[in-house]
């Protein structure tokens, strides 16, 4: 999630390559891709349509690549596809993420991430469950099999427009689990998309995305199934961003803002060697990016 994760757009739908949420979730997804808001189960029509099919799609840049508290490159660019389906009620997408470091590898992780999954709605409850395959494809393969590394999710998230006079805090909760690490991570986030446009510029088209989060990661082999000697760690987490977002187009929105993340850990116990987690105990950085959805 690293957390999971989470569920960006370059102005048109390529939306969670990944959520991480998401979160963003958005997030959907994990986050990110994983976030976002309950809404109204499509009709579905009896035979198959392209008409129902949803795409969404992003291109993100981001000063770091920080997932669940831990650093793992610099300068990145993050692209995102997204497809969805309604089928008897549920909607089912299936999706891909990647961080691409600027510069190269030596710039930090360059990551691949692969989901998909089905959510359920309920009135203004979002019900989620899914899977995420983690790619590294410069990891060193004799020395570290991460890239097998995956995990399952389940969670939701509420929609409390009918609750707070239209305001939506789309609160959520996901448990993840990953049996490659042994790891379990539970995640909760609100956000809100503050109408900034409307109260100062009689303009709908501002908004002001806010989400804070927080976490707590447990893991018996954080080092990977790599033949050495298991490393655990259990640590807590929690980070707030907020944007400015503009919508050039019902299906474009760009936007750009400031991150920050904290974390506080330690050994998981005198059975397992402590892992050092990567990066600062803090970071602060920023980042944008343009979402595209039809």
């Amino acid at each position: 999630m690293k957390k999971i994760a989470f569920l960006t757009l370059l102005c048109a739908p390529f939306a969670t390559l990944f959520g991480q949420p998401s979160v963003d979730s958005s997030m959907t997804s994990i986050t990110s891709t994983l976030a976002g808001g309950a809404s109204a189960v499509q009709e579905i029509a009896p035979e198959l349509s392209l008409s129902l099919l949803s795409v969404s799609a992003a291109v993100g840049y981001e000063s770091q690549y920080v997932f669940r508290a831990e650093k793992f490159a610099g300068h990145s660019i993050q692209p995102k596809v997204e497809f969805a389906y309604p089928v008897y009620g549920f909607d089912i997408y299936v999706g891909a993420w990647a961080n691409t470091p600027v510069q190269g590898t030596k710039g930090g992780l360059t990551e691949i991430d692969l989901y998909g999954g089905v959510n359920y709605y309920y009135k203004s409850l979002r019900l989620d469950v899914g899977y995420i395959l983690y790619y590294y494809p410069d990891s060193d393969q004799t020395q570290n099999k991460l890239s097998r590394d995956m995990e399952v999710y389940v969670g939701g998230a509420f929609d409390t427009s009918a609750y707070l006079w239209g305001v939506n805090l789309n609160p959520s909760a996901y448990y993840f689990y990953n049996w490659i690490l042994k790891q379990q991570v539970v995640e909760i986030s609100i956000g809100y998309s503050i109408p900034v446009g409307e109260y100062l510029l009689d303009d709908g088209r501002f908004t002001l995305p806010v989400n804070i989060y927080g976490g707590y990661l447990t893991s018996g082999r954080k080092n990977g199934d790599n033949g050495e000697r298991d490393q655990g760690v259990n640590y807590f987490y929690w980070g707030v961003s907020g944007d400015i977002a503009f919508s050039i187009t019902d299906y474009c929105t760009i936007s750009a803002g400031i991150r920050y993340s904290m974390r506080e850990g330690g050994n998981e116990g005198e059975a397992v060697d402590h892992y050092p987690l990567q990066g600062r105990e803090n970071n602060l950085w920023f980042g944008g990016k343009v979402d595209f959805g039809f």
